[in-house]
């Protein structure tokens, strides 16, 4: 867990995320982290050090009941295996995390060593006890052990196969994960003691970073972007023209739909440019893909907009609740028309013609004459909208 918590991106937390159901309360401003029913009166980015360079937030409270939190509480009731498992953990550890997790925040430091220190912070409600009593069933399973110590009037406990990950109860509200050294921080930062040194707030750049963001929304984070990273980009020609990126930062929102916000912050407005145009160029193309248009998926494209603003690259997404629903089916029908593919390929599964053919939707745009095919590659391998990992060392 430590190795894919390193490795932070914002788009790839945020698809983690989404597919597990979403967590968490912007940070920034978390009302609902003001010492409601008896919690913190600390907002999440005063319990990290100052050392933080990124950070992750998004919101149960904010997606509850809308169209995406539905679909999400469908896909996990509709398999009977998932939904089993999920019933037997709430009966087990005494915790729905879709009803009583009403955030998680995650921090991260500018330069991962050895030390491996990172910050999740969980608020909701929760059983100390019942919580202790099912996390030490499982690690004897796994034969391994939960350990205890006392930091600060605070018990901290650890998995005995879990390496450097610890975690305590600062009350009934709130739980606190991450390495030792970070986790007796947080404690001492929610104990208001001096001796803990600044807080990420006091940290000028992040700060200046998430009053860019839109903090409010259900999904957001921000980060700097590490010169380990700039130089892996230098050397993909398709992402090379994104190697000067200094800063990532973007947010979404599901209350209407999707709506999507991200920001690149680059070297200069050459730069920021030459990405647009690059990327506006790699839209354009995968759109004429005949596969891409069969399956009815360019229509979507047309709701992202680029543009470029001084040195900072903008990419927006904005779907109603039924463009997302509609989007959500044709990925559905693509991803099972894939597997199908693979499985016959292999041998496998309903390979060589047996089975249920896989219903897509159909498209809403024409496709290309039969002759001849373009020779573009396939729009998976031309489209680059992921941000880059954001969790390697030397970051400035």
């Amino acid at each position: 867990m430590r190795r894919q918590l390193r490795s932070f991106s914002v788009a790839g937390a945020v698809a983690a995320l989404i597919a597990v159901g979403g967590l968490a309360v912007s940070a920034a401003g978390c009302q609902g982290c003001q010492g409601k029913g008896g919690g913190l009166s600390k907002e999440d980015l005063e319990l990290a050090p100052k050392e933080t360079e990124r950070v992750f937030s998004a919101s149960f409270a904010r997606m509850r009941n809308t169209g995406v939190w539905r679909k999400l509480l469908d896909f996990r009731d509709g398999d009977p295996s998932i939904k089993k498992d999920y019933d037997d953990f709430v009966q087990r550890c005494a915790l729905d995390p879709a009803k009583q997790i009403d955030s998680l925040f995650l921090a991260f430091p500018g330069v991962v060593d050895d030390k491996a220190e990172f910050l999740v912070i969980l608020r909701g409600t929760f059983d100390e006890k019942k919580l202790v009593a099912c996390a030490t069933e499982q690690a004897r399973k796994d034969n391994a052990d939960i350990t205890s110590t006392q930091v600060n009037g605070k018990t901290v406990y650890q998995n005995t196969r879990s390496g450097g990950a610890y975690g305590t109860f600062l009350d009934s509200k709130t739980v606190i994960l991450g390495g030792k050294e970070w986790v007796t921080k947080a404690i001492d930062l929610a104990a208001g003691k001096k001796e803990a040194g600044p807080t990420a707030k006091e940290n000028a750049e992040l700060m200046a970073l998430v009053k860019r963001v839109k903090t409010s929304d259900a999904i957001w984070g921000v980060g700097t972007v590490s010169e380990t990273t700039r130089q892996g980009l230098s050397m993909d020609p398709q992402l090379s023209v994104a190697s000067t990126m200094k800063a990532v930062l973007g947010s979404m929102d599901f209350s209407t739909g999707l709506v999507a916000h991200f920001a690149f912050d680059l070297a200069g407005q050459a730069e920021a440019d030459q990405l647009s145009q690059k990327v506006t160029q790699q839209l354009a193309d995968a759109r004429k893909h005949p596969q891409f248009m069969m399956a009815g998926m360019g229509q979507f494209l047309d709701k992202v907009k680029i543009e470029a603003k001084g040195p900072t690259f903008f990419v927006t997404i904005d779907f109603t609740q039924a463009q997302v629903d509609d989007l959500v089916s044709r990925l559905r029908g693509l991803l099972q028309s894939v597997k199908g593919q693979i499985g016959s390929q292999l041998g496998i599964g309903g390979g060589g013609g047996g089975g249920e053919p896989v219903a897509v939707p159909p498209p809403t745009e024409t496709a290309p004459p039969p002759s001849p095919a373009p020779e573009s590659p396939a729009p998976a391998g031309k489209l680059q909208l992921k941000p880059p990992s954001l969790g390697d060392s030397n970051s400035k």
